[in-house]
């Protein structure tokens, strides 16, 4: 995976913006029950999300995965005592009796990642026997991906930054669907790493092709299609309209043992 094209301009920022959305991506601790002693956090960065958790679930032990030696460089100053690693093979916990968490990180495999980091991404996440997996990200659905709406389209195009409009359209294509009206509301308020996030892929895979990944070894606990309430509120307020269509998901996958 290209770490030097996921560099991110404003750390800061970034993580900010992480933090804001630690409660939702605890949404997991509340639904599972089997037995389990490890949270492996995949795609840790900073480990802010560990650090909440070990405060308010204590009995857990955690370990944060990150390919970015900056983030677990940050991790480990940010929590001092959980595990920390950016080279994979040196996790040595049983994953058997672990829940792995995937919080916003399956859409950039995808952006930074070649076809081989995709595969091992998956092989990962669904064939090392995990008795949790948890995952959280931007997801949008075939059933909902129709001719743009043209009203929306309109009242885009005449309150939106024309700068970053040609910009999406520039990488992206002219919108014509809703999927790409909705993928560029979803990007147009992050100007500081605007970069970055314009040639993120954030829906890489549709809801329908996420689902059907998820082997005969994992049964669905938990699912959620929903849409950030903080997105809705800015889009109302920006542009005047209520986006109907759902942004993201939710999944909770047990093994079958």
């Amino acid at each position: 995976m290209d770490t030097d094209m996921n560099r991110i301009s404003d750390l800061d920022i970034y993580l900010t913006r992480m933090q804001r959305s630690i409660l939702d991506k605890m949404f997991f601790i509340d639904k599972v029950f089997e037995p389990f002693r490890y949270i492996l956090d995949f795609g840790c960065a900073n480990g802010e999300l560990i650090k909440a958790m070990k405060s308010m679930f204590p009995d857990y032990e955690y370990i944060g995965y990150d390919i970015s030696p900056e983030m677990i460089e940050a991790a480990r100053r940010n929590v001092t005592d959980a595990g920390f690693y950016d080279n994979w093979d040196r996790i040595k916990i049983p994953f058997g009796e672990s829940l792995i968490n995937i919080s916003s990180t399956i859409h950039e495999v995808y952006s930074y990642g070649s076809p081989e980091d995709i595969d091992l991404f998956w092989n990962r996440v669904f064939g090392s026997g995990f008795r949790y997996v948890t995952i959280r990200d931007m997801m949008f659905s075939k059933k909902e991906n129709t001719p743009v709406n043209a009203e929306q389209l309109a009242a885009i195009r005449k309150s939106a930054c024309s700068e970053w409009l040609e910009s999406f359209e520039n990488v992206w294509g002219k919108i014509e669907t809703q999927s790409q009206l909705v993928h560029f509301l979803l990007k147009y308020k992050y100007t500081q790493n605007w970069d970055r996030e314009v040639h993120e892929n954030y829906f890489p895979v549709f809801t329908e092709d996420l689902m059907e990944r998820i082997p005969s070894s994992y049964r669905l606990v938990y699912k959620d299609l929903f849409t950030l309430p903080y997105t809705s509120w800015q889009i109302r307020k920006d542009f005047g309209f209520e986006l109907k269509e759902h942004t993201h998901i939710k999944l909770i996958l047990e093994r079958i043992d």
